[in-house]
C-alpha cells in the first residue's frame, strides 16, 4: 500500500519521510523540486515539471492507482487541495472530498458558508466585471479592498478610497486580456485588532472567551478534516464586533504541519498540544 505525498509546500522540503516513517507503507513523493533538494526515506519520487499547474500530476496518479493500492493522499497546500480531493473521490480513499476542498480553497465560499451558519464574517463579494467593484463599494462603503481570490493568502490587489480611485483602478478593465476572467473579490476595509488562532484550541489556552467561541463556531460550520490544525483569522473591530476573516490549513508551524500530514495519512486522529 502506498501513501502519496503531494508536495506543493513553497519553502524547503518538509521532512515528510521522517513524519511518516512509522506508517509501514510505501511513500511516494510527487514534487516539482529538483532531485538535489530531495533526501532519502522515500520509496519512490516523481519530479513533475511545472508541478503547480501541470495535469501530469493527475495523470501520473490516475495511472498509478490502476496498478497500486493507494491508502492515503497527503496534501496541505491550497493549490493541491482540490486536486487531492478529486483523486480521493475517484479512488474511494478516505479523507477530504473535492466538494469540501473547493469550499475551503475559496475565501468567498468560506465566508458565504460561515454567514449562512450565522457566524459573523467580514463581508465579501466576487468581482468578475467592473460593475462589481462599484456594487461592492455601494454595499460596503469606502475604503473597499480588492483581493486575489485564487492565490493562497489572498493578497491585496488594491485599496480604493473613493469613486475616483475606482475609476482609475478599473480603467481598461480588470485584466490585461479581455478574454480572461479576473480572480478577484471585494471586501470592506475593516479596522481592528487581528488575531490568528490555530485550532482546535487546547483547554487553558488563555484565549478570550469570545475569540474561542467564534473560532469553534467557524470550524463547526465548515467541512474541515477532523483533527487537522487550521488557522482561523479573526478581527476584533473598533466597534466591538468579532468577525472571521479567513480559515485555512495550518502549515506555518512545523509541529502543526506534521500533525496535518499525519492526520491525512491516517496515523493520528487529533491535535495534541
Amino acid at each position: 500500500m502506498t501513501i502519496v505525498i503531494l508536495d506543493g509546500f513553497p519553502g524547503p522540503l518538509p521532512p515528510y519521510a521522517d513524519w511518516l516513517r512509522d506508517s509501514d507503507k510505501e511513500l511516494l513523493l510527487v514534487t516539482g523540486r529538483t532531485r538535489d533538494e530531495i533526501g532519502d526515506g522515500y520509496h519512490r519520487v516523481e519530479v513533475v515539471d511545472g508541478y503547480a499547474n501541470s495535469a501530469a500530476v493527475d495523470r501520473l496518479l490516475l495511472n498509478l492507482g490502476q496498478r497500486t493500492e493507494l491508502s492515503a493522499i497527503v496534501a496541505t497546500e491550497t493549490p493541491d487541495l482540490v486536486r487531492s480531493g478529486a483523486l480521493r473521490d475517484y479512488f474511494g480513499i478516505a479523507g477530504q472530498s473535492r466538494e469540501d476542498a473547493v469550499v475551503l480553497a475559496d475565501p468567498v465560499a468560506v465566508r458565504e458558508r460561515l454567514a449562512a451558519a450565522g457566524v459573523p464574517v467580514v463581508g465579501a463579494a466576487p468581482v468578475l466585471r467592473v460593475t462589481d467593484v462599484y456594487a461592492a463599494a455601494a454595499e460596503f462603503g469606502y475604503p473597499v479592498r480588492i483581493r486575489e481570490r485564487k492565490i493562497p493568502g489572498s493578497p491585496t490587489a488594491a485599496v480604493l478610497n473613493d469613486e475616483a480611485e475606482v475609476r482609475i483602478y478599473t480603467q481598461g478593465g480588470l485584466t490585461p486580456d479581455l478574454i480572461s476572467v479576473p480572480s478577484l473579490f471585494a471586501e470592506p476595509w475593516v479596522v481592528g485588532e487581528r488575531h490568528r488562532v490555530v485550532a482546535p484550541i487546547p483547554d487553558g489556552s488563555g484565549e478570550r472567551a469570545e475569540l474561542v467561541s467564534i473560532v469553534e463556531a467557524a470550524l463547526a460550520a465548515l467541512p474541515v478534516v477532523p483533527g487537522q490544525p487550521y488557522a482561523v483569522e479573526v478581527v476584533h473591530t473598533t466597534d466591538g464586533r468579532w468577525l472571521v476573516d479567513g480559515v485555512g490549513a495550518e502549515t506555518a508551524d512545523e509541529d502543526e504541519h506534521r500533525t496535518a500530514v499525519r492526520v491525512q495519512a491516517g496515523l493520528e486522529t487529533g491535535v495534541k498540544r
